[in-house]
């Protein structure tokens, strides 16, 4: 009992610290253009039928041999296909001749043009191989959407590289934090990861947020896991009790668009409501119809109360303790997701290699720092290298006030009040850092000492994700700094935290 009020507590706590309040979890009544207010109850009862039907009726399209994979695979019994290099690369050239024959006047195409080495790189094309059991058509098909849907949510400046937790907004960021999509570190029988939608838990924002979050934290797990691309994942949304929809029609059929341009390889999708609402089912209808065959073919409703449901459960390889959910009072358990959340800071902090690729039309550009002295050589390529943009954890090296109005233009939203550079995430943590050390740093004798000190810590910095960042005027791009100019930067910001303490 105490375990399950300190469970309790803890999703409290969450709740506040994302500035809701519990109520906000619980039923509550939908817009008046909800599809609830368009169809009554005796109409919701035939568009179940007519929704069973389809769902039916996609099973005897199948071939024998389909119908008995998708049987198999929704009840967990799967069976590991071999990947054959000369098998692989025979699909990747089909791909690759069905997208030369679709993408014309595409989002792909000018995503191609921005950046080919990125959208053709092998990595994406196994993603949505891989994603589509190897069939190239659909591959190539569902690669087009993709890249449809990634424009409409992020637009062209995120098109041409994977998106990261800083990429997301602050109600991005609280979708994701809530919980209401997740990835479950426990397994079905057969060893696949389960998607877990909460729709209940989603907070009262925009559904384009919750959206992106769910993009995120999608592709996130796919690119980092093979397991997952080769084994494909089970999606089950959880709509009973207090995890109703909140969504009306409308943003169920966005978020249709959403799940069908993710190159997830469907083992089974189970949709789970309470007793006889058959008007929340419907609602799902735009989900449903989006289905391919083979998908639907793999879908399963279930009605009735927490427990029937997570009986129903059961018999598909989804075993009891897998949801993070009270298993009587169904009660939100998000100790794992916060967990995987805070590990997601940690690893959207490290710093990403610049993609840049040798060419002819390379140009040495040499700069002298005006402070020391120093003379850094960079080979630039502009229509071919990945510029680096500041991040989070990054600091901003710079007292030009060029660079304040660049930072302006940037994706980062400052406060238009104060030294813009200073009140930079990256820079806080390190004034926050360095004021903890002072005392280190103050009884430290001579210039020398204080120098390596300095160094120590830029290498620690460093060590952790950081860059040391300042923006260049003559390529108009943010660069590292030198390690001389990151250790002025922390003696100067010690410097400053004493005088304006003292």
């Amino acid at each position: 009992m105490s375990n399950l009020l300190d469970q309790t507590n803890f999703f409290f706590d969450h709740q506040r610290l994302l500035g809701q309040r519990f109520c906000a979890i619980l039923p509550r009544p939908f817009p008046e253009d909800s599809f609830y207010h368009e169809i009554g109850e005796l109409d919701a009862n035939k568009e179940k039928e007519s929704l069973d039907r389809h769902l039916s009726a996609s099973m005897g399209k199948l071939s024998l041999k389909d119908r008995e994979t998708a049987l198999e695979e929704v009840h967990g019994i799967v069976k590991n296909d071999r990947e054959d290099v000369a098998f692989l690369q025979s699909k990747l050239q089909a791909m690759e001749e069905c997208l030369s024959s679709i993408k014309r006047g595409t989002v792909y195409e000018k995503a191609e043009a921005i950046d080919p080495y990125f959208v053709s790189s092998r990595e994406i094309r196994l993603l949505f191989l891989r994603g589509n059991r190897y069939d190239p058509q659909a591959g190539a098909e569902q690669l087009i959407k993709h890249f449809d849907r990634k424009f409409s949510l992020f637009g062209s400046e995120k098109l041409t590289r994977n998106i990261t937790l800083y990429d997301l907004d602050d109600n991005d960021r609280m979708c994701l934090e809530s919980g209401f999509c997740q990835i479950l570190p426990q397994k079905d029988v057969a060893g696949r990861a389960i998607l877990l939608i909460l729709p209940g838990l989603r907070p009262d924002l925009d559904v384009q947020h919750g959206l992106r979050a769910m993009y995120y934290l999608c592709m996130t797990t796919l690119q980092e896991s093979e397991e997952i691309q080769k084994k494909g994942i089970v999606k089950l949304a959880y709509a009973v009790g207090r995890y109703k929809t909140r969504t009306n029609e409308a943003g169920l059929a966005q978020v249709a668009q959403c799940v069908s341009s993710t190159p997830f390889p469907l083992g089974g999708m189970h949709l789970c409501f309470n007793a006889s609402d058959y008007l929340e089912y419907v609602c799902y209808r735009a989900i449903i119809l989006a289905l391919p065959t083979s998908a639907a073919a793999k879908t399963r409703t279930h009605f009735g109360t927490h427990m029937d449901c997570l009986y129903a459960l059961r018999g598909y390889g989804i075993v009891e303790g897998s949801l993070p959910l009270s298993q009587i009072t169904a009660n939100p358990l998000l100790h794992n997701h916060m967990t995987w959340y805070e590990n997601r800071i940690k690893v959207d902090l490290n710093p990403v290699k610049p993609h840049t690729v040798s060419s002819s039309h390379e140009t040495l550009v040499r700069k002298q720092d005006s402070e020391n002295g120093d003379v850094t050589a960079t080979f630039v390529c502009p229509s071919l290298t990945r510029k680096i943009e500041p991040r989070w954890g990054d600091i901003l090296v710079s007292r030009l006030i060029a660079t304040l109005l660049t930072l302006a233009k940037t994706r980062l939203n400052f406060p238009k009040f104060g030294r813009q550079h200073q009140v930079h995430p990256g820079n806080i943590r390190l004034k926050k850092l360095l004021m903890d050390h002072s005392a280190e740093y103050e009884a430290i004798d001579g210039k020398k000492g204080k120098m390596a000190f300095a160094q120590n810590f830029v290498t620690q910095m460093k060590a952790s994700g950081s860059r040391f960042l300042t923006f260049d005027q003559d390529i108009e791009a943010w660069t590292e700094v030198c390690d001389k100019r990151a250790r002025n930067k922390v003696s100067k910001t010690i410097r400053n935290s004493r005088r304006y303490n003292s």
